[in-house]
């Protein structure tokens, strides 16, 4: 498994042990951050199918998202 992707999915257990412990009724949503991170390193997260992600330039943004 991509070493991004083992990261993301230790974020998400932390976060769901959070809520459970803390019995909170939310369904938060992670921001993966991919500035600076060539396309290559985020492919795998993106694979997942995941949708949440933040990017600092409208130019670097436009590269990794073009059809």
């Amino acid at each position: 498994m991509h070493q991004n992707l083992k990261q993301l999915n230790l974020i998400k257990s932390k976060v769901n042990e959070i809520i459970i412990q803390k019995q909170l009724k939310i369904n938060p949503n992670i921001i993966v951050v991919t500035k600076t991170f060539p396309i290559d390193k985020i492919r795998p997260i993106i694979e997942t199918g995941h949708i949440h992600y933040g990017e600092n330039k409208i130019q670097e943004a436009e590269f990794k998202w073009a059809p």
